[in-house]
């Protein structure tokens, strides 16, 4: 082993490159935060609406690939929720999913979740920013698997509440 392999995996074993990526991950971090907030400041609501835009692309595209990797029954309706469940689990947000069976004339769930699962990403933006890609990223995620559900989010962390409630309405 040449010395410079001996050095790599010293400092690897050390944990020196997980600490160089959460470094790269902070600074990236902190990058975006402030890119989106000059573009918002400069740019305003066509700032906005572009991050919403971005935002539901994102949710359906993650969503696409947890139905693909979970092998989802889309036909099921409880499965509008499981992207938005997976990705609250990834984040470490415990959840639950309510159905509301009582209801025949619109179908719906609800889904809450102890916490944000962008209290870290979004953290120091605008609040409008925050809740509008909230709301598209969810919508993403709920139209990978059903494009005749809607979202409505009924209560948000960002705005002093324990928990965020999502509920999810069939057409």
């Amino acid at each position: 082993m040449d010395r410079f392999t001996r050095f790599a995996n010293t400092w690897k074993s050390v944990g020196v490159t997980s600490k160089v990526k959460w470094q790269q991950r902070s600074t990236l971090d902190r990058f975006n935060t402030m890119l989106v907030r000059r573009l918002a400041d400069k740019y305003g609501e066509e700032t906005k609406a572009l991050m919403e835009e971005i935002a539901y692309q994102i949710g359906l595209e993650d969503g696409e690939k947890i139905c693909e990797n979970l092998n989802l029954d889309t036909a099921a309706m409880p499965s509008a929720l499981v992207p938005l469940e997976t990705v609250a689990l990834l984040t470490g947000i415990d959840s639950e999913v309510y159905s509301d069976k009582k209801s025949r004339q619109f179908p719906h769930l609800s889904f809450k979740c102890s916490g944000c699962i962008f209290g870290q990403i979004f953290d120091g933006m605008d609040q409008d920013i925050r809740e509008r890609v909230c709301h598209k990223y969810s919508l993403g995620l709920v139209h990978s698997v059903n494009k005749d559900a809607d979202i409505k989010v009924l209560r948000k962390c960002c705005v002093g509440n324990r928990q965020c409630e999502f509920m999810v309405t069939f057409r």
